[in-house]
């Protein structure tokens, strides 16, 4: 077979590339953010979305975890563990609960890197 045609029929066969998913929930693309906190902190988020799902996966102290979307009155909230990530349009924050209801965010104010 010539090298053309070769070429020509590897290109036609090769799988398109899937969306992201996890046990057959598929998501769009995921949209990467960079976030400037109080105190020179510094956080990305990577958000995976999906008509019925919404996720996020922030990086902890070298981890990343895995944060999912659960109630909020406005904004969107995460929960992973411990940690609460909260949004609302290009702020947010990051609290531990396990440090009190009224303890300061261990991130805070944090905005968004456009």
């Amino acid at each position: 077979m010539p090298c053309a045609a070769l070429i020509a029929a590897v290109s036609f066969t090769a799988p398109a590339q899937a969306r992201p998913g996890i046990d057959g929930v598929r998501f769009d693309p995921p949209v990467t953010v960079r976030y400037r906190c109080d105190e020179g902190k510094q956080l990305t988020a990577r958000y995976f979305n999906s008509p019925d799902n919404q996720i996020a996966i922030l990086r902890l102290d070298g981890k990343p975890l895995l944060f999912v979307t659960v109630l909020s009155a406005s904004g969107a909230r995460y929960a992973h563990g411990q940690h609460v990530w909260w949004t609302r349009g290009d702020d947010a924050m990051l609290q531990d609960i396990t440090q009190g209801e009224n303890a300061p965010p261990v991130y805070a104010n944090c905005h968004a890197q456009r």
